[in-house]
């Protein structure tokens, strides 16, 4: 409208903001992921990006399987892909049954450290 809202002039406010370029945005998405890829300090990142997301598609019957292999690769410190900015509470194994949101932790601190 005329007070220059969120996607009027002026003011873009959240469309400028990595969650909304790198994440939400398809394209934005896709081409900072390949950006990752290539980068040294953040191929790791970037592929737990992806493996948390392919974990996310995956059958209910298959996640046992992709959760420790994901653990495995991404959470055993010295291990090629450690991604040792994650907190403890992130990389802790589940306890009890573990709900869809079993990485949500591990998820919103890679983002924030990609940002």
């Amino acid at each position: 409208g005329q007070n220059g809202g969120t996607h009027g002039g002026g003011h873009l406010g959240e469309d400028t903001s990595f969650r909304w370029q790198c994440v939400e945005q398809p394209i934005g998405k896709l081409l900072f992921q390949r950006f990752l890829e290539g980068a040294p300090g953040l191929a790791a990142a970037g592929a737990l990006w992806a493996e948390l997301e392919a974990y996310e598609r995956c059958e209910e019957a298959e996640r046992g399987g992709a959760a420790a292999a994901l653990r495995g690769r991404f959470f055993t410190p010295g291990g090629a892909e450690h991604c040792s900015f994650l907190s403890a509470a992130a990389t802790a194994p589940p306890t009890g049954e573990a709900p869809p949101t079993e990485f949500g932790q591990a998820r919103r601190e890679l983002l924030a450290h990609l940002e």
